[in-house]
């Protein structure tokens, strides 16, 4: 179950001196509270949803949103009111964007050392393949290397989404009879058309 919804955190407190109350028409003096309002997923706020201006008058004690008092108030009040949006009310979008940023660098530093394995495999590799259709993927893994080959098993097995090559990527699954050969510019081939599209390496 995912918890969201709205809250709010009070950003300042402050008074205004010789104003007059609509409701008891007196003279005097207002208490105010600025309250930032906010979304959040897992009680992590993730962005601000605005403001909400609450005053009181010290004589009556009834209170008012900003909106709901005289120009003359509002003047007053727009030369003490909070400026700007806190920080912590973005912290859920920062840790989303840092992990999107992890993932992209993950993902380019796994690009990047599967275009070095391609250029000298190794026995133990495992190459991540597209299976019989281009919706479903497998794996074969680096056997036995010659002067003109790579040997390659085939797993028994395929699965239609990439994050799930880990479940089917185990020894028992790897037939000696399903062998192939390929030369390094064939495989390197496959590489270049994303056929292979990851190494593993131990």
């Amino acid at each position: 179950m995912i918890f969201y919804g709205t809250s709010s955190s009070r950003l300042k407190d402050g008074r205004l001196n010789s104003v007059t109350c609509p409701n008891c028409k007196e003279q005097t003096s207002m208490n105010y509270s600025v309250f930032g309002k906010y979304a959040y997923i897992y009680w992590i706020p993730l962005f601000p949803l605005g403001k909400t201006n609450v005053l009181e008058c010290n004589n009556c004690k009834k209170t008012y949103k900003l909106k709901e008092l005289p120009e003359q108030i509002k003047h007053k009040f727009e030369l003490e009111k909070h400026k700007g949006i806190p920080l912590k009310h973005f912290s859920g979008l920062a840790i989303i964007a840092a992990i999107i940023a992890w993932f992209s660098y993950s993902n380019a530093r796994d690009k990047e050392l599967s275009a070095d394995y391609i250029k000298a495999p190794q026995i133990g590799d495992i190459y991540r393949t597209e299976g019989s259709t281009s919706s479903r993927y497998t794996t074969s893994k680096v056997v036995s290397i010659t002067n003109d080959s790579i040997y390659l098993i085939f797993n028994d097995f395929e699965v239609d989404k990439k994050s799930g090559i880990g479940e089917i990527d185990i020894k028992a699954n790897y037939s000696p009879s399903n062998k192939e050969g390929y030369t390094l510019k064939e495989l390197q081939d496959l590489f270049e058309d994303e056929i292979i599209y990851q190494i593993d390496r131990d």
